[in-house]
């Protein structure tokens, strides 16, 4: 239904052209919110991509420190004020803001309060930091237990992605919050051919960074080749650990039918996907992955480690095993039962949980209790 009440500007670090989760759950909602009517402005940093784009989502990018590790960067001294200028007459009535590290979300907080409207801030974590060095590990910390929990206490309201969100946010700050689960395009994801078989074919999709575990998703395929001969492995994302994986599986003994692609879109993420087996050796604090239920629409069973959206899917019976990430045996067994028996695709019902429509519906009706200064959550 139609909603042109709302004019929600999203205060964000990372917008595409950039690619993760996150921006891929920021950019989802910025559409499907405008094409339900809402006026979305999105504010994000970017000096590759510098300017103003004028579309069914206004975007401007802004100017910001030198990126660190590829994701993080900082908002120039000034630009609070500059993005005041840019909203003050446009009739704001409400600011978005996503994940409690990043500095634009602190800018968030700021323009909620200038501008004299609520901030509903979206947690994508569901734990500190993990995978990265004891140095870094203590200044996110840090970083969380100052800036983040600010965030967290100051926001009108916060939704959490999972669980695990929700419990971290009341861990962290006090703040009780409501699960907004991640969602997709359903129909972007759905198979164009109907099921004749299973395939033997195994899918890691995500970010080639440590704690991602593409190592245990390779030594299941390594294993399982002697079994199958044709069992294929194909690795979808890109990071800083892309050049050792190539390496690795030059020598392996997959290596006439392992392929590392790098990013790629909606289309050929599904093809690949659908009657496969996902592999998600996960042990970093995720929030809710979106690769799993691009999965599970596409017709493919997922082995994972039990983050949050494995154990909620499971739940919800969908073709989901999981496994604990330092049991490599076991995840060999999940993926050979799966290889030799096949599985039954879920009951279509589910799918409804998963779509970006309903998702955004949810959203603005949030977004109407908090600009509403007599009701409350």
């Amino acid at each position: 239904m139609p909603r042109t009440n709302h004019h929600v500007a999203i205060v964000i670090n990372n917008y595409p052209p950039k690619v993760g989760g996150l921006e891929q759950h920021v950019s989802m909602l910025a559409s499907t919110l405008a094409k339900a009517g809402t006026q979305v402005t999105v504010i994000a940093l970017d000096n590759d991509h510098l300017g103003f784009e004028d579309g069914l989502v206004k975007v401007h990018r802004l100017r910001a420190t030198r990126t660190v590790a590829g994701v993080l960067s900082a908002p120039l001294l000034g630009t609070t004020r500059q993005v005041y200028e840019l909203l003050a007459s446009q009739g704001v009535t409400l600011i978005s803001t996503h994940t409690r590290f990043f500095p634009m979300s602190f800018v968030g907080i700021r323009l909620g309060k200038l501008l004299g409207v609520p901030v509903i801030h979206t947690e994508h974590g569901s734990d500190f930091v993990r995978g990265v060095s004891p140095l870094v590990s203590m200044a996110s910390k840090i970083v969380d237990k100052t800036m983040g929990r600010y965030i967290l206490r100051r926001a009108s309201a916060v939704l959490a992605i999972s669980d695990g969100a929700r419990t971290f946010v009341r861990r962290l700050s006090g703040v009780e919050s409501q699960v907004f689960h991640n969602a997709i395009d359903v129909a972007a994801f759905q198979p164009l051919a109907p099921r004749t078989q299973t395939r033997q074919r195994l899918v890691f999709l995500g970010r080639l960074v440590p704690g991602k575990g593409w190592e245990l998703a390779l030594h299941v395929a390594e294993v399982l080749a002697l079994e199958y001969p044709e069992l294929e492995i194909h690795f979808i994302g890109d990071g800083a650990e892309r050049q050792r994986l190539e390496d690795q599986l030059r020598t392996s003994r997959v290596s006439a039918h392992g392929t590392v692609h790098g990013y790629l879109g909606s289309e050929e993420i599904r093809d690949l996907l659908t009657d496969s087996i996902l592999l998600n050796p996960t042990t970093l604090s995720e929030g809710f992955q979106t690769t799993m239920l691009e999965a599970i629409v596409g017709r493919a069973a997922v082995v994972s480690t039990p983050v949050s959206a494995a154990c909620y899917l499971a739940e919800l019976g969908a073709n989901v095993k999981v496994v604990p990430a330092d049991e490599p045996a076991h995840w060999v067994q999940a993926t050979r039962d799966l290889l030799a028996v096949g599985w039954q695709q879920p009951a279509p019902e589910i799918f409804k949980n998963f779509d970006w429509e309903g998702r955004a519906e949810e959203y603005l009706k949030v977004a109407d209790i908090v600009t509403e200064p007599s009701r409350e959550l």
